[in-house]
């Protein structure tokens, strides 16, 4: 990340200590943008991305909507498995693979999840993203990430993800829960992976107000939508 020291303490805030803090002054010509509907989120995005120095700009998402192995792709409710809110949706990462030539999809074979160009179109998850670097992170926060009396909470009810809310058996028989924590880590590496900037979309109408709220409050460079 090209940011401040500040900006990183602040996502700190936002993923360790579970606050929303005023968007610092002092961003170091990194970018953080706030935003009320998720189409204006895809737009600004878009717009970075037609741009050759920032190309490699994608939507990713909390694991909140359901997403299947192709095993049992006939299974599914619709032609794609979508991330939905409200009348806006996006395919799932790879899902628009089905639609590519065959030359396409092997002239694609060697590039990254994110280097594909029909991925501009598609929201990609922590498993496509981690450990890679996107010029522009277009952030969605899914209703597992919540704003409750001053506090962010991480909701294991809403994924979409088994293996995140399922008991685990430590080494001495007991079992236990790792839900929370597991998202806590989930949000931190969406929320990092953009090296020029970060723009957010919360489902969460009071995650979402709070977050309009700091930016408000801090710097002029942090825009809000």
């Amino acid at each position: 990340m090209k940011a401040s020291k500040d900006v990183v303490d602040w996502i700190d805030g936002f993923t360790k200590h579970q606050q929303i803090r005023n968007l610092p002054t002092d961003l170091g010509g990194y970018e953080i943008c706030i935003f009320r509907e998720p189409d204006e989120l895809e737009a600004a995005l878009k717009k970075k991305a037609s741009d050759k120095k920032h190309k490699l700009s994608r939507l990713i998402a909390t694991y909140d909507w359901a997403y299947k192995n192709k095993k049992s792709l006939k299974n599914r409710p619709g032609k794609y498995w979508e991330v939905v809110i409200g009348n806006w949706h996006k395919p799932w990462n790879r899902e628009l693979e089905q639609n590519l030539s065959k030359e396409e999809r092997r002239a694609n074979k060697s590039l990254s999840w994110a280097e594909r160009p029909q991925t501009i179109n598609e929201v990609g998850s922590t498993f496509t993203i981690q450990g890679f670097d996107l010029n522009y992170a277009g952030v969605i926060l899914g209703p597992s990430v919540k704003y409750r009396d001053g506090k962010i909470i991480f909701d294991p009810s809403e994924k979409s993800y088994p293996k995140m809310t399922q008991n685990r058996t430590l080494s001495d028989g007991t079992k236990k829960q790792f839900g929370e924590t597991l998202i806590q880590h989930e949000v931190r590496v969406l929320m990092t992976r953009g090296v020029n900037g970060l723009y957010i979309y919360a489902c969460d109408q009071e995650l979402r107000e709070a977050l309009l709220d700091a930016v408000k409050g801090g710097s002029d460079r942090g825009e809000s939508q």
